[in-house]
């Protein structure tokens, strides 16, 4: 499997030379080529190659993932799966959809995926993907939390790609008694040795992780992991094989 990020920024101001486009991900493997999260701010390569892709996975409708959120899209030809709560959120809807359930698995070409529900928003429930082909991958670039057993869904994994909005800074927030928000990468990190999970790599990058000096940051990241997992923090363009 081949894994490619053409952009890693979450929603926020700031930016750099490593994080400039919204965050998604391209996973290719031997039959098929799937992109996850399609911004308002996407890189503009992808425009040449958009509809070569087999799909496109919406994780939910933050504008940041979503374009439709902002403006009709109608440069995208593909089939977009997208869950009910996601479609339902905007006037504008991609024109190719394909609703989904959570927990429910389906299949592109030689993909085998699972929608699984996590804690990020209640205006915009978010889901994460499992996608199993030689290599199992989890993708959850906003959440808390899981909202199954966290054994259930990331058992077995190979890679977890997960939220990098918040390093060590608590961003969990509470609303009429309902979480929102983002975990911090030092809780992910724990997650990875609890359920046995070799490697993390970080994207959906937040202030902290864009602005920070890069030698702290790795220090940080070392000291959390313990040298037990593989930790990285991806940048727009990164391309890896697993």
């Amino acid at each position: 499997m081949i894994l490619r990020f053409p952009g890693t920024r979450g929603e926020i101001e700031e930016s750099s030379r490593r994080h400039t486009y919204n965050a998604s991900l391209v996973v290719q493997t031997p039959k098929a080529s799937v992109l996850i999260d399609l911004g308002e701010k996407y890189d503009p390569a992808l425009e040449d190659v958009l509809n070569g892709f087999d799909a496109l996975l919406i994780t939910h409708a933050h504008p940041d993932h979503y374009i439709w959120t902002k403006k009709d899209a109608s440069m995208v030809k593909i089939p977009v799966y997208l869950t009910r709560e996601t479609f339902d959120y905007s006037k504008n809807k991609p024109r190719k959809y394909r609703i989904i359930d959570a927990g429910k698995s389906f299949s592109v070409q030689d993909l085998h995926i699972t929608a699984h529900k996590v804690l990020h928003s209640f205006r915009c429930p978010a889901v994460c993907y499992k996608m199993k082909g030689l290599k199992q991958i989890v993708y959850a670039p906003d959440l808390i939390d899981t909202q199954e057993d966290k054994q259930k869904v990331l058992a077995g994994t190979d890679v977890l790609i997960a939220d990098g909005s918040s390093l060590n800074i608590n961003m969990v927030r509470r609303r009429n008694g309902k979480l929102f928000g983002h975990t911090q990468v030092k809780t992910m990190i724990g997650w990875c040795k609890k359920y046995r999970i070799p490697r993390l790599i970080i994207t959906h990058c937040g202030k902290q992780i864009v602005t920070m000096d890069r030698d702290l940051l790795s220090k940080k990241i070392m000291e959390y992991s313990q040298d037990e997992i593989d930790v990285a923090i991806a940048v727009d363009g990164l391309c890896i094989k697993i």
